[in-house]
Formats: C-alpha cells, sequence, structure tokens
C-alpha cells in the first residue's frame, strides 16, 4: 500500500471516528521532499557590572583601593570582554555550552555567571565619618545619666520613729547609690560616651565588591541547500522548532562573518528534513495538505474535515433535544466547543483539520442553542413571580395577623421596637463605636461586622445554588451582613416578650378564622383539573368557609369566643383593626420576607427545573456554559 493510499484510508476512518459520517476525501499529486538545510545559530554575548555590599567584611579579590577605583577597573574590564580584547568570556563560553552543542544540540540562552576577578574597593562609613565610633544613645555622649535612687537631687527623704518624744522625724541625707552626685556612670559607654559604630563595627569603613557578569541570548538563521524544497517549509521550522529535523552533520564552530544578529559566537550544521505534501479533494474542492518531519507532523491538514463537522453540527438548533445530545456527543464537535468554552487548543485546529470559518460557523450554532435553552429556562417565570408574591404576601399576611390576635398586648408594643428601616442607624452607631456588642469592648463590634461579611462571602460563594459573579456574591454577603443581626436579635428579643404574655386563644380562633379558612376557597379551586371541577370547588369551599365561620357564630354564646355577643360582628372587627395596626408597625419586615421568599423560591425553582432539562444533555460543558456546573 502506498503511502498516499496509507494516508486517503487513516483521513477517512479518522473522519468518520471524529464526526460519525464519511469523510469522502479523495488524495492526489504526492509530493515527497527531503531538503538539505544549513542552520546557522549563536548567541550575542551581554555584558554588565553588579555591585554588592559587604558592610565591615571585607571580601577576596583584588584590593582597588576606593570603591569608585574598583568600580572603574570593573567597567574598564568589562569592555575589554565585549570587544573581544579579553577571551575569558570566550573560554567560559566554550566550557560550558561546548559539550551542549555537539552531544544534545542544545540551543538557548545560557547565564554565563560571573568572571573570576572581583574588584574591591572600600568608603567612609557614614555613619561616624571613619572614627570607628558614635554618641552613646543612653547617656546623649555625657558618659553619666540621672541617678534613679534619688532622680538625681543627691538626697533622699528619710524618716525615723523619735522615742524619746514619742514622734516620727522626717529629715533628707545624702544618697547611697550615687554618694550625692545625682550622677551615675552610663552602664553602656562605661562613662566614656561613645559606643562603638554599629554600622561600620568600628572598621571606620565599608566594603563594596565588583563583578563582571555575562548572559548569552540566543540566535539562529538558517537557508536551504538545495531549491527542492516546498514553499511553507520556512514557516513550518519556525513553528516546531529545530527538534524535528533530523541527520545533524557538520556541527562545527565557523568564523563570525558580517554579523548574525550582533552574535559573538556562531556554530553551523546542516540537516535533512523530510516534507510531504498531497492535494485534497473534497466535494469536487482541491486544498492542499502539508506534512514534515521524523513522523510525519501536520503542518496544515487544509480544513479536510470541514464538509463532514458541518454536515453534523448544521443539524443543531435547540429545537430537538435528541438530535441535539447526539451532536453534542460527536468528538469533533465536543472538542470544539470545550476549546472555546475553557480557552484552550486542541489539534483539531491548530493543524487546520477544521478550518477557522467552519469553527467559528460551530460556535455560531451552539451559541444558539445555549439562547434558546436559557430562554426555556425561564418560560413562564413572570406569571409565576407575581402568582408567588400573591401567595408568600398573603401567607406573612395571615402569620402576622395570627400573631396579633393570639398576643394583641404584645402587638400593641411593637411601635417600641426597632424596625428594619432603622437597620441602617443602628449599623452606624456599632461601627462609630456608640456600643459594646454583649457588653465587650467597642472595638470588638468590627470583628464581628467584618467577621460575619467574611462568613457571608463564603456562604454565597459556597452554597448559592449556581455560579454568580462576584457582584452579586458580594451584594447579597452585604445584605447578609446588614439584615442578620436585625433578624437574629429581633427574633431572640421578640420570642423573649412572646413568652412573658399570655395568649388569647379564644377570641383569636374567630378572627383568625377568617383569614386561615381563605385557603379552603384556594384549595377547592386548585385542586380540581377540569374547569368545571374548580368551579364546583370554589363554591364547596366557600359553603365550607360560610358554615365555619356561622358556627362558631352560632357557639359563640356557650363557649364565649366573644364577650358581647350581640354586637359580634363590631368586636371581630375591632380585632382584626388591632392586628392592623401592628402589620401596618411591621409592614417592611412583612414585605421583605415575601419578596425574598418569591424571588429566591420561586427562582430556585425554576433553576433546578432549567438544570434537570440541561442535564439530559449529558454534556457537561453546557452546563458549564449555562453556569450550571456547580
Amino acid at each position: 500500500m502506498s503511502k498516499l493510499e496509507q494516508f486517503q484510508r487513516f483521513i477517512r476512518n479518522n473522519g468518520k471516528d471524529l464526526t460519525g459520517v464519511d469523510v469522502p476525501v479523495i488524495l492526489s499529486n504526492e509530493q515527497t521532499k527531503q531538503p538539505q538545510l544549513k542552520f546557522t545559530f549563536g548567541w550575542t554575548i551581554e555584558v554588565g557590572v553588579s555591585q554588592h555590599e559587604h558592610g565591615s567584611y571585607c571580601p577576596n579579590g583584588i584590593q582597588s583601593g576606593s570603591a569608585s577605583n574598583a568600580r572603574d577597573y570593573a567597567h574598564d574590564k568589562a569592555k575589554e570582554y565585549a570587544s573581544g580584547q579579553n577571551s575569558l568570556f570566550n573560554d567560559r563560553f566554550l566550557n560550558i555550552l561546548g559539550p551542549d552543542i555537539s552531544s544534545n544540540f542544545l540551543i538557548r540562552n545560557r547565564d554565563l555567571k560571573s568572571a573570576p576577578e572581583t574588584y574591591v574597593g572600600s568608603k567612609v562609613c557614614y555613619n561616624c565619618s571613619g572614627s570607628g565610633s558614635q554618641s552613646c544613645s543612653n547617656c546623649h555622649g555625657s558618659g553619666k545619666n540621672s541617678c534613679t535612687g534619688c532622680s538625681g537631687s543627691g538626697r533622699i527623704s528619710v524618716s525615723r520613729f523619735d522615742s524619746h518624744n514619742n514622734r516620727t522625724v522626717y529629715t533628707t541625707e545624702s544618697c547611697s547609690s550615687c554618694w550625692g552626685s545625682g550622677k551615675k556612670t552610663c552602664y553602656t559607654c562605661n562613662g566614656s560616651g561613645s559606643v562603638t559604630c554599629n554600622t561600620c563595627n568600628g572598621g571606620g569603613y565599608l566594603y563594596y565588591s565588583y563583578t563582571i557578569d555575562g548572559d548569552a541570548k540566543r540566535s539562529t538563521k538558517w537557508a536551504y541547500n538545495s531549491n527542492d524544497y516546498h514553499e511553507w517549509t520556512s514557516e513550518f521550522v519556525k513553528n516546531n522548532g529545530l527538534d524535528l529535523v533530523y541527520h545533524l552533520t557538520e556541527i562545527a564552530e565557523v568564523d563570525v562573518e558580517g554579523t548574525l544578529d550582533g552574535c559573538t559566537f556562531i556554530y553551523a550544521f546542516t540537516a535533512k528534513l523530510p516534507t510531504l505534501q498531497f492535494t485534497a479533494t473534497i466535494d469536487k474542492v482541491d486544498t492542499t495538505m502539508c506534512f514534515a518531519g521524523k513522523n510525519d507532523t501536520t503542518h496544515n491538514a487544509g480544513g479536510v474535515y470541514d464538509p463532514a463537522v458541518w454536515f453534523v453540527a448544521q443539524e443543531m438548533t435547540g429545537n430537538d433535544q435528541e438530535t441535539d445530545k447526539d451532536i453534542l456527543a460527536t468528538p469533533a464537535i465536543k472538542d470544539i466547543i470545550e476549546a472555546h468554552t475553557t480557552n484552550t487548543q486542541i489539534a483539531l485546529l491548530t493543524e487546520n483539520w477544521v478550518s477557522k470559518e467552519i469553527n467559528d460557523a460551530v460556535i455560531s450554532n451552539y451559541q444558539h442553542l445555549v439562547t434558546t435553552l436559557k430562554k426555556q429556562s425561564v418560560k413562564g417565570i413572570a406569571p409565576n413571580m407575581f402568582l408567588s408574591l400573591i401567595k408568600y404576601t398573603y401567607l406573612f399576611f395571615t402569620l402576622g395577623m395570627l400573631i396579633a390576635l393570639l398576643f394583641p398586648s404584645f402587638a400593641a408594643e411593637t411601635s417600641h421596637r426597632m424596625s428594619v428601616s432603622q437597620v441602617p442607624e443602628w449599623i452606624m452607631a456599632l461601627l462609630m463605636m456608640k456600643f459594646g456588642l454583649f457588653e465587650l469592648p467597642a472595638y470588638m463590634n468590627y470583628v464581628f461586622f467584618f467577621g460575619l461579611l467574611w462568613l457571608s462571602y463564603k456562604s454565597v460563594k459556597k452554597w448559592y445554588w449556581k455560579n454568580i459573579g462576584k457582584t452579586k456574591i458580594w451584594l447579597l454577603a452585604i445584605s447578609i451582613t446588614l439584615l442578620l443581626p436585625h433578624i437574629g436579635f429581633s427574633s431572640y428579643y421578640n420570642t423573649l416578650e412572646l413568652l412573658r404574655h399570655s395568649p388569647t386563644i379564644a377570641s383569636s380562633l374567630v378572627s383568625g378564622s377568617l383569614l386561615v379558612g381563605v385557603y379552603l376557597l384556594i384549595f377547592g379551586v386548585k385542586k380540581p383539573k377540569r374547569w368545571y371541577g374548580k368551579l364546583f370547588g370554589l363554591l364547596a369551599g366557600l359553603g365550607i368557609y360560610c358554615a365555619i365561620q356561622y358556627g362558631l357564630y352560632v357557639i359563640n354564646p356557650t363557649y364565649g369566643f366573644v364577650v358581647d355577643h350581640t354586637h359580634y360582628a363590631q368586636e371581630v372587627t375591632k380585632q382584626l383593626t388591632s392586628a392592623l395596626d401592628f402589620m401596618k408597625h411591621n409592614i417592611f419586615e412583612w414585605g421583605l420576607l415575601s419578596i425574598s421568599f418569591t424571588y429566591f423560591l420561586t427562582r430556585r425553582r425554576f433553576w433546578l427545573k432549567a438544570k434537570t432539562m440541561v442535564a439530559d444533555y449529558d454534556s457537561p460543558v453546557l452546563l458549564k456554559s449555562m453556569n450550571m456546573d456547580k
């Protein structure tokens, strides 16, 4: 089997595996060439002088007097190396890189390290001006310190009891610590007033050394030895490097002829690079396929898989889940989408098995699929949000009214408690340290505040049901940090307050039934599936609701739910009005609860439903594209 037939079979079989459809490629016009290449490469040597500080320590090296002299000597010697007057760096270069060049053919930038000469010089110490000593900081140069025993006065107060006169006598006497002088010798400088300079350790000089360092910067040029080569060979070698050539011969150092990017040392060798080129015909369109190197590495596959990939990808519309599933499972489509989503490179694209135009078309169809699924994931969310808002608003309204009816004295005191509208004022007082939480020091407020902010950020990032941006994470974290203390403290103190009040179960049963009984109407409409069933359910719920209210009215004289039975309706209305006042004072809290439950629970329900739908595609990259991979 000829190489042309081998390649044709490989391309067709590989295309079938990648796309799932036949790839009718016909190869012809095989062109095999093995041009001789001559490479010339070398290094530009960069020489510089580095300064090193040694403090009071004098290092080994060529003593050059002052530091400025040492620096000048080093710069003069560096100029000799750079101009080629001194062969030191040439010899170091050959010793370091010569074996690698001949055996491993390593062409890379190298650090030539420092030359063996080190030029050493000194400067007068800036701290002591060369004296080696400095004024004692303990006694400020005086050599003596004030006596601590007598505070510098030289005398101390003493007292003694005069038993003869039966009295205590106070007097002063000479200080025994300083013998009446009021001064003591400084223990730091032993009275000299000066100490050894800690910058130069008493030497009076600071030492500097200068070394000559070199770097070898690689440069490579090459040329053909013959005219028998493919036009794309030069581009291939530049893109893939010299490791693809083989039969390296005649590696040797050559003389500098002119300049090679300013190189100081130049080597040359010859090599053979086999190249292979075909004409590929796909759907009556011709393209060129190029291979080179020891293992027929692909240079340009000519986009031979374009028709096959597009034949599959164009069916991805978002209208048929099973079709889209099969397309997303196709290896070529899957690899292209993953490379785009993760911003990575794949051989399918870099070697031009699939052209950029087809890649862009595949991604465009995929984005259309993602957009379609996103629209489907939120379809009907607006009416559901509205109905949920009504549901949760009435739920929390009922709950608040029941609390007010059960504990009327607690509800009457609600205006004296802090509401959510006062939270900003409370937070500002907290941060301005006008009070301390839990009777701790006021500065601990910041520990609690920023600790809670950090915990909120980490919690939202970890437990929020989907991936969201940093801005949204911070907004949620800040909201939790501001509201959680209010919720926690309010729940705690209000619960304690409720326990101090006795519930009025009897009277609240009549009024509460008016609110809770409405759920009978909702249940009667929601439970039946057919429209006429919903109508009968509504009537049945209404009948049961009225029966309960009438029944409570009938048995009221016996059980005394409402004391003044003759004004039954007015008394019930009065109770409801009192509860409404409680709701009015807490309208922000109940409204915030209703909106929060509506938004988060409804959104989450839609998101989980959408994730289940997208998960059916069995495509991790699709979940990532829709921020559902969490």
